[in-house]
């Protein structure tokens, strides 16, 4: 899955959240960070990885009000 982020100065610091948690992410563009959820090759539904994601991202993002991220693929 891919995410397009709205602050890329606060990449490193959403990738370390997200390394933190079941999933595997990394910076691959500017403003890109591409995230793997090891849930989806037991069959998960990746639409509803993608609104699990969402929701970590918008959580984290509490503490930076101004912070936006798109779902770009669900793949």
């Amino acid at each position: 899955m891919k995410l397009r982020i709205s602050h890329p100065e606060l990449a490193p610091e959403l990738v370390r959240a997200l390394n933190d948690t079941d999933c595997l992410a990394a910076r691959t563009a500017l403003d890109t960070v591409e995230v793997f959820a090891p849930w989806l090759l037991e069959g998960d539904d990746p639409t509803h990885a993608g609104t699990e994601l969402l929701f970590f991202v918008r959580a984290w993002a509490t503490r930076h009000p101004q912070f936006r991220a798109t779902l770009l693929d669900a793949r």
